[in-house]
């Protein structure tokens, strides 16, 4: 579950190896499908880089890995950042003034 929208979440990528008190066949099995699963191509964002390009995204909600870089031939800056994952309360909207 994700503990900030409390949605149930399938937490799947290429380092896990098995589930717990399953057989490894079975397991890696079901890990590789649900794998294809989520990486079809109508469900991948691939990004091409311009100049200037900033991507951010939410390791908690996200599948994701490198592609090959030439480091020889383009400059690249990496920065993360993590944050304290505190709970949020979701406020709701203020009421709407009437007009007249």
């Amino acid at each position: 579950m994700n503990p900030r929208t409390k949605r149930r979440s399938l937490y799947i990528a290429s380092h896990a190896n098995r589930i717990i008190g399953w057989p490894v066949a079975e397991s890696r099995l079901l890990i590789w499908e649900l794998a294809q699963q989520a990486t079809q191509p109508h469900l991948v964002y691939s990004h091409e880089w311009r100049p200037g390009d900033l991507v951010i995204w939410d390791n908690l909600a996200t599948m994701h890995r490198a592609t090959e870089f030439d480091d020889a031939k383009y400059h690249r800056e990496l920065r993360r950042v993590t944050t304290l994952d505190m709970p949020y309360e979701f406020e709701s909207a203020p009421p709407a003034e009437a007009t007249v």
